[in-house]
């Protein structure tokens, strides 16, 4: 069996998977209206960039991706304990997206990204617990 290259545990694997599937998911139509007049439907839809919360879970969740990035890939230890961070950063974007399913876009209906945006956001607050427990995989240090 081939082994990756890349030095990724498994909770920054599920990291790495599901947080690249929410920033793609970001795009998709998360908020959808749709009328029809003399059988014609007409429809309009917003993605997460359009709402707050889903915004800035998006952004959370690329500063998990840039974390993840520095800390296994490129091999750098952070100074003091990101391990709370990053399960802290998940769990609030996980939080963002469960008040976007509530809050809504208006007169808009939920839709299907939305749902895989939180099913996304759930994994990647897992991820992030495992790599709490998993030993670090960083080659280098930034503490002096």
């Amino acid at each position: 069996m081939a082994s990756s290259s890349l030095p990724l545990t498994t909770g920054g694997r599920i990291v790495a998977l599901a947080g690249v599937l929410f920033l793609l998911d970001t795009f998709a139509p998360w908020h959808r209206l749709c009328v029809v007049v003399l059988d014609v439907e007409a429809c309009r839809t917003h993605d997460a960039w359009a709402t707050t919360w889903s915004s800035v879970a998006a952004l959370l969740v690329a500063v998990l991706l840039a974390e993840l990035l520095v800390s296994q890939v490129a091999g750098l230890r952070l100074p003091g304990d990101w391990a709370r961070f990053r399960l802290g950063i998940a769990a609030l974007a996980t939080a963002l997206v469960i008040l976007q399913v509530f809050v809504g876009d208006g007169a808009l209906d939920r839709t299907y990204g939305v749902w895989f945006g939180l099913v996304l956001a759930a994994a990647l607050t897992y991820g992030s617990y495992l790599r709490r427990t998993e030993a670090p995989v960083g080659r280098l240090s930034l503490n002096r």
